[in-house]
């Protein structure tokens, strides 16, 4: 369901006065002084306090401060409340029930909070609890909007889209210049796929309130999501000025730096987490993740158990689970966790490599084929999921296939991954996109089977139709790119992918880009794109692998030496294509020693390589005593490819030079 744009919003100012702090604080609570107690002065000398910490957005204070109001005066009701609704801030559901439920017994009117028992049955996860007393009729006029938008909430939570739509387009009619609705208005459209509309809204919410915690965090997601990691820190690091101890945004902050490689400013901020809530477990979690990185797997062990297992269903937990679990050699249950994440997130190939690698381990080689072969048999296929198949093949005695699939590794014939996998046959998806011709679940998988048949004017035909209804969808354009790409349409599929980089700049935009660029021969271009892609994102493994590659075609040898000995670190040395550039980029610097043996891993991993024994055919030949042998390999690729004339090329030097050398050594 859509919902309406407002643009009638404005700015607002907010001094932190304690006169104003008061006025802020007594004006959020939802009833007159009118219950068991007016307040003793004890009482309200700490609910004043509590006023000034609100007003400052220190919720952690104002909720000490109010512990110290009802301790004084434990049947003033409106300390009862103002306590609930801070700690429906902190997220803490359950406590502010029971503050709500003091309320009612002290005499305040269910009415005037069922708006924070919603939010509080919410929290919970008590979803239709909260639906009951959000869509009751007596619920005064002044906390409707309040109650509408957490019933857009409860709706998500429901998974019920179309009541989530309906109670946000209320919400906005009764409150529409609050912030923190049009945060989770962004969070609905991003939900719903519309990343543009989801910026939109979120931008909204910083409009309204620019101090606000919540908006600036969310804004440093979409960031993160839209540009890449580094565009998200100055975001998230402005909120945290505001609120240097608000865990969500901490958690946040703290995923992201891990994700860039600040591994320690990661530690410090995950520590600052347990020290404000020792039983955090997303903080334990980062902190496992440290470990794992670094090899220590019974320490990662140890520290996921502090979680609790509030968190084993989070899909970066089972797949860090299931690493400890390989690490150690426990091949079943590294398979177990693997399995779980497979059916939550069915297209997550790192998930099925490893998958297919503790199965393989675990000595069940057969099963292991049946994971990879849907990968292996299209465009696109991770080439340790093409080597792991090969040999799995050749454990159950399938050698002819194990053949066929070694040599496509050998060549590097691995395509690039397509937006295209059908998931049910076409017939089937025909009909289905027909019932639902505007429902991009359902037209999609369509494109992707069309695609697949290579019926691309037709596959085009709905990928441009789903692109005019979807534009904020950044998905819908790389359809759109993609089938213009199979067709050669590269000026359609450059204007699609610039749609796409508008609403987010990820991965899958940038290799497009840099493809269809290249394609075109705008090498320049290409390499500008890659590098601003890289800016916000400066460890990502593929952009760095283009750019080194990128330098190693203009001859800049020290810089892909450097950016793929940083690879190498990382990944290392099992990547022959990483290992045959450096190979490249050290015979250029004229460094033979380092050349040569870089080409020996490489050759090791996949002597079958064109590339590769090219490569390290040429770094041989460098040296005096390896000519032979260079000549060898030279030969080899040549024959590997016979119409490679780069090839022919390198092995008529080298014979000429092997044939120089001789005759300066009769001399």
């Amino acid at each position: 369901m859509a919902i309406p744009f407002s643009r009638k919003l404005r700015l607002t100012s907010k001094p932190v006065l304690l006169a104003a702090a008061l006025s802020v604080a007594l004006t959020a609570v939802p009833t007159a002084i009118l219950g068991a107690s007016g307040g003793n002065a004890d009482a309200r000398e700490a609910f004043a306090r509590a006023a000034q910490f609100r007003a400052e957005r220190d919720v952690r204070s104002a909720r000490i401060a109010l512990l110290n109001a009802i301790k004084a005066d434990p049947e003033w009701i409106d300390a009862r409340v103002a306590q609930a609704e801070v700690l429906l801030k902190l997220g803490d559901g359950i406590g502010a029930e029971a503050e709500i439920d003091r309320a009612v017994q002290l005499g305040i009117d269910p009415a005037t909070v069922r708006h924070l028992y919603g939010h509080a049955y919410f929290l919970q996860g008590k979803a239709q609890k909260a639906r009951d007393e959000l869509l009751t009729n007596d619920i005064p006029q002044q906390y409707q909007g309040y109650a509408a938008r957490i019933m857009g909430k409860v709706a998500l939570q429901m998974g019920d889209e179309q009541l989530a739509g309906a109670a946000y387009n209320r919400a906005i009619e009764l409150d529409g210049k609050n912030p923190d609705l049009w945060v989770d208005i962004a969070r609905f459209r991003f939900r719903l796929g519309d990343q543009a509309g989801a910026t939109n809204a979120v931008d909204e919410a910083v409009k309204l309130d620019p101090v606000n915690v919540g908006a600036l965090q969310y804004r440093g997601e979409l960031m993160r999501f839209q540009f890449g990691l580094g565009a998200a820190l100055p975001w998230f690091e402005r909120a945290l000025e505001l609120d240097p101890n608000d865990i969500p945004l901490l958690s946040e902050y703290a995923a992201t730096l891990g994700d860039m490689g600040r591994m320690t400013d990661m530690l410090a901020v995950a520590r600052k987490i347990i020290a404000l809530d020792g039983k955090n477990p997303r903080a334990f979690f980062m902190q496992a993740v440290l470990a794992a990185r670094a090899g220590k797997y019974a320490l990662a062990r140890r520290l996921m158990q502090k979680t609790g297992g509030m968190i084993d269903n989070v899909p970066a937990v089972m797949l860090v689970q299931g690493i400890i679990e390989h690490a150690e050699g426990n091949h079943n249950a590294a398979a177990d966790q693997f399995q779980r994440l497979i059916a939550i997130q069915p297209n997550n190939r790192q998930a099925h490599n490893l998958l297919a690698r503790s199965l393989y381990l675990a000595g069940s080689a057969g099963d292991a084929v049946d994971i990879l072969i849907p990968q292996v048999n299209r465009s696109g296929a991770d080439p340790y999921a093409l080597w792991l198949v090969g040999r799995a093949l050749e454990d159950i005695g399938e050698r002819r296939q194990a053949a066929a699939v070694m040599n496509r590794a050998a060549v590097h014939d691995f395509g690039r991954e397509s937006a295209f996998m059908a998931s049910a046959p076409l017939n089937v998806l025909r009909a289905e996109a027909q019932r639902n011709p505007n429902d991009a679940r359902v037209v999609v998988p369509y494109i992707r089977a069309l695609y697949n048949a290579a019926d691309y004017n037709a596959a085009f035909e709905e990928a441009k139709r789903l692109q005019q209804g979807n534009r904020g969808a950044s998905a819908a354009h790389i359809l759109v790119a993609d089938v213009a790409t199979a067709m050669g349409n590269y000026d359609e599929a450059l204007d699609a992918l610039g749609q796409a980089r508008r609403i987010r700049f990820s991965e899958p935009v940038m290799l497009r880009l840099v493809e269809v660029l290249r394609a075109k021969g705008d090498m320049q271009k290409a390499g500008e794109d890659l590098a601003q892609y890289l800016s916000y994102n400066p460890g990502n493994i593929a952009g760095l692998r283009w750019m080194a590659y990128a330098h190693l075609e203009t001859g800049s040898w020290a810089v892909a030496a450097h950016i793929l000995e940083n690879l190498r670190q990382r990944i290392g040395d099992n990547d022959a294509l990483l290992m045959a550039g450096l190979t490249q980029a050290y015979t250029g610097l004229g460094e033979t020693e380092k050349a040569i043996a870089a080409g020996q891993i490489a050759y090791h991993v996949q002597p079958s390589s064109p590339v590769v024994t090219h490569l390290y055919g040429l770094a041989l030949l460098q040296d005096r005593d390896g000519q032979k042998k260079a000549v060898s390999l030279l030969k080899k690729a040549v024959e590997i490819q016979p119409d490679n004339m780069v090839y022919r090329k390198s092995l008529q030097s080298a014979r000429a030079k092997q044939q120089s050398s001789a005759v300066a050594g009769a001399d």
